[in-house]
């Protein structure tokens, strides 16, 4: 009951919020306790322009070190198409992100090629659902580099 109600829009509203304001995700933290993760991965809020209404949008997403870069993953669950943020930031990469409450100006860009291989084999390693995850799609699960 719980989960489905943190995964309900209104629950994602609730987490980006507090993602934003306190630098904790509920809904990572919810997950990581069902799936026995003990460590958290880390969360910032990723604030795009619509590519369609130019309006600005949120969501909060598990972000990660890697080389030296600072990348989300569009993974959409395993979902067959690639979530909308990334779209928007295929769109316009200029965006903001909060990371530990702090605003912070970068470029998005979406990794490929060697560089993409060489992180998503670490990635894969660090968390091995992005794996599964591909096996269940035909598209690249995007890597976001956030500079």
């Amino acid at each position: 009951m719980l989960m489905k109600l943190a995964m309900s829009p209104a629950g994602w509203a609730l987490d980006r919020i507090a993602v934003r304001w306190t630098g904790v995700s509920p809904l990572s933290t919810l997950f990581a306790r069902q799936n026995g993760i003990k460590n958290e991965s880390r969360v910032l809020v990723l604030v795009v322009k619509g590519r369609r209404t130019g309006k600005k949008r949120s969501v909060a997403l598990a972000y990660f070190e890697i080389d030296g870069h600072l990348l989300v993953v569009g993974s959409a669950g395993g979902s067959p198409t690639d979530p909308r943020w990334v779209e928007n930031l295929r769109a316009e990469a200029n965006v903001t992100i909060y990371v530990a409450r702090k605003p912070r100006k970068v470029t998005a860009r979406i990794s490929d090629g060697d560089e993409r291989r060489g992180i998503w084999e670490k990635l894969a390693v660090q968390v091995p659902t992005y794996a599964h995850y591909q096996t269940l799609v035909t598209r690249e699960i995007p890597l976001v580099i956030l500079e």
